[in-house]
């Protein structure tokens, strides 16, 4: 869960926790790299508007990288409409997620990635 926002990264992280997943947060672009690349995980939630690189540029690295290109990247964001969505899912998102939503949409979007439904699907809650 990558999120600039430290109330909601806690909140997400802890119930995904209580709901058996093992969660890890960071605060900015250079966290969800850190993530993907050094860390390894099983699925990235990356908002939008973050410092150091935002959540559509960290989108097209990993997408760029042979290591990253498949791993499964929800991007969960305040910054709405068709154009927003458009672009994240066109740089390669699985799901994209409204926010405000609360962690148990969260958590059916994790499961229908991970679950391996049809990616790059627009999801607005």
């Amino acid at each position: 869960m990558v999120d600039d926002y430290e109330d909601a990264r806690e909140v997400y992280a802890e119930y995904l926790k209580f709901v058996g997943y093992q969660a890890a947060s960071g605060a900015d672009g250079d966290a969800a790299l850190r993530c993907a690349l050094q860390d390894g995980c099983d699925l990235l939630v990356l908002d939008i508007a973050m410092p150091n690189r935002d959540g559509i540029a960290i989108l097209r690295i990993l997408r760029a990288n042979p290591r990253t290109e498949a791993l499964p990247v929800i991007i969960f964001s305040a910054l709405v409409g068709a154009t927003v969505r458009a672009e994240a899912l066109e740089a390669g998102a699985d799901l994209f997620l409204e926010k405000p939503c609360t962690p148990e949409e969260l958590e059916r979007g994790i499961r229908h990635v991970l679950d391996g439904r049809p990616a790059r699907t627009s999801h607005a809650t």
